[in-house]
């Protein structure tokens, strides 16, 4: 029964460290009808800017080439602060991922199990959240466009640089009226879908700093 238990935890965090490693690292130009900037500009950096703080419920799929898998979580972004907990998904649940400052903290209440690391600041580039999305965005090493199509603003970018063939390209949705996030789309090298993320409630949040 320990042994049992023990193997349990084992096979918890190793699909945990492939969630963090296995998308940590991280613009695509497509036609279609350019928003100008003189007339939104100053709204959609106003967008891009509220994501840099944020609480999220969200829907992942995960598509490899066997397999899909899906999932409910919740983010926070906050100044030094980042969260992500799963709320639904078989093995795997209540696991949650904190990076407070320098400090990531890996725990699952369920099973007891917490693991802290130091100096860890990696976790506030996660391809999975969105002021991950805006500095890939604005990063002049990457190639990005925004366009208006059927009431929503889409951001496109291309990962020009990355390393990692299986996050190459991340596509936004923003509805126009709410200026709310729908759907981040995150796609490999050959642009099949990797990872969809559907935001099923978001609230932006303001900086203390």
């Amino acid at each position: 029964m320990i042994k049992a238990i023990k193997l349990k935890k084992i096979v918890i965090f190793v699909i945990i460290f492939c969630m963090i490693f296995g998308i940590l690292y991280y613009k695509n130009f497509l036609f279609g009808n350019n928003i100008s900037k003189n007339r939104s500009g100053n709204q959609m950096e106003n967008v891009l800017d509220d994501m840099k703080s944020y609480y999220a419920q969200i829907k992942v799929t995960v598509t490899s080439n066997k397999t899909q898998n899906e999932y409910v979580m919740e983010q926070e972004v906050k100044d030094d602060y980042c969260m992500q907990e799963v709320k639904q998904a078989e093995a795997i649940e209540g696991v949650k991922i904190e990076l407070n400052q320098n400090n990531l903290k890996i725990s699952n209440t369920k099973l007891n199990l917490e693991k802290v690391y130091e100096n860890y600041s990696n976790l506030l580039n996660h391809a999975m959240f969105l002021n991950s999305f805006v500095e890939d965005y604005r990063n002049e090493e990457n190639t990005s466009n925004c366009f208006e199509e059927n009431g929503a603003w889409i951001f496109e970018v291309n990962l020009n640089k990355n390393q990692n063939t299986y996050i190459k390209h991340k596509k936004l949705y923003v509805d126009y009226k709410t200026k709310k996030p729908t759907k981040l789309e995150i796609k490999d090298n050959t642009k099949k879908e990797t990872i969809c993320i559907v935001y099923n409630n978001i609230e932006f949040k303001r900086s203390e700093k």
